[in-house]
């Protein structure tokens, strides 16, 4: 892209994305491809190219963008294939982006180039100390629902993102282990003497298994649902979400559910076709959540369907909420009252 070029590219991009966006957008003009159409730009790809380590140079793929009559000329994955040329020229050795789970339009283009999600574990296996230095040229540290794709260039073999049982099983047991500093009040404000729940000792052999009980409540109706509309779905967790849950328990004693989401799989499909039926999915799951509420009265329950009812906007956007808001208000009014009707009866016991 050329230097006279950047404003018009900039305007190009608050088109193209949501307004809350704004603040983490970047665009280096030596890193930055476009695409011209009569003189104008079009679409265009920014990239963000910087040593992890000694290992491993990255090449960023971080924003990419195409100008509404010019879509559908299949001008994303030529940008992406020329990106890749690119970047190899410049001797990066990994390639990386950020996608929302419930947006195949864009990560179908990476899978086709042999992009795949990689998990927490092999973040840190392959940038080490450097991941840090990744998260911060990502904006990731406070990001939910976003997947990291990645695709090596020097041939370097990655374990698969880890789904379904699997998933569940070590979703559960870490947010069960980031609950125990709230059961137990190891964090600063106790140290001012105060505490947002108390927890007795006969009490606190039920209270450890409620991450384990809320994520069964979230998860296994929507499951259910999908399945008899013949939706195949795949349960995954997310992985910078556990930044914010680990310091909100240490800090002020409240917990952070980390609750991951089922998603459609593959990549052939189209959200405008599948959003009703993931809001319906996200509403029966909160509806779960109430009844598990007004069962078994906790604050664990209540703070994950707080998220998945109010918090829809980024970096949440992997919460139910955000599901929810894309069908409108009637589905929005319902989730709210829902929500509202526990904090009522929170009052009330």
């Amino acid at each position: 892209m050329k230097k006279e070029q950047e404003a018009e590219t900039r305007e190009l991009m608050q088109r193209c994305f949501d307004k809350s966006l704004a603040s983490i957008f970047f665009l280096h003009p030596d890193t930055t491809l476009v695409v011209l159409f009569e003189d104008k730009v079009v679409a265009g790809l920014n990239l963000d190219v910087y040593q992890v380590n000694k290992q491993v140079k990255m090449g960023y793929l971080g924003w990419l963008y195409t100008a509404k009559e010019h879509r559908g000329k299949g001008l994303a994955g030529k940008l992406l294939s020329e990106a890749l040329l690119f970047l190899k020229s410049l001797g990066c050795t990994d390639v990386a982006g950020c996608v929302e789970g419930d947006n195949p339009a864009s990560f179908k283009h990476l899978e086709a180039k042999g992009f795949s999600r990689l998990s927490l574990f092999s973040q840190i296996q392959r940038f080490r100390f450097g991941l840090f230095r990744v998260w911060k040229h990502a904006s990731r540290f406070f990001d939910m629902g976003y997947f990291f794709w990645h695709l090596s260039l020097d041939d370097t073999r990655r374990r698969s993102y880890p789904e379904n049982i699997n998933a569940f099983v070590l979703g559960a047991c870490a947010n069960t282990l980031l609950f125990i500093p709230v059961l137990c009040g190891w964090n600063l404000i106790a140290l001012l003497n105060v505490s947002w729940m108390q927890v007795s000792h006969e009490t606190r052999g039920l209270l450890f298994a409620l991450p384990l009980l809320s994520l069964l409540v979230r998860t296994l109706p929507s499951f259910v649902f999908a399945h008899t509309q013949k939706i195949r779905l795949v349960y995954r967790q997310w992985d910078t979400a556990y930044f914010t849950a680990l310091l909100l328990p240490l800090l002020l004693g409240l917990p952070f559910p980390v609750p991951g989401n089922l998603y459609i799989q593959g990549s052939d499909w189209s959200l405008k076709t599948h959003a009703k039926d993931l809001a319906r999915m996200s509403l029966i799951s909160n509806t779960s959540l109430a009844l598990l509420f007004i069962l078994l009265p906790n604050p664990y329950t209540l703070f994950l369907l707080t998220l998945d009812t109010f918090f829809f906007f980024y970096p949440f956007c992997g919460f139910n909420a955000s599901r929810i808001k894309r069908e409108g208000w009637n589905f929005r009014l319902f989730s709210y009252v829902l929500t509202l009707a526990c904090y009522a009866f929170l009052l009330v016991y």
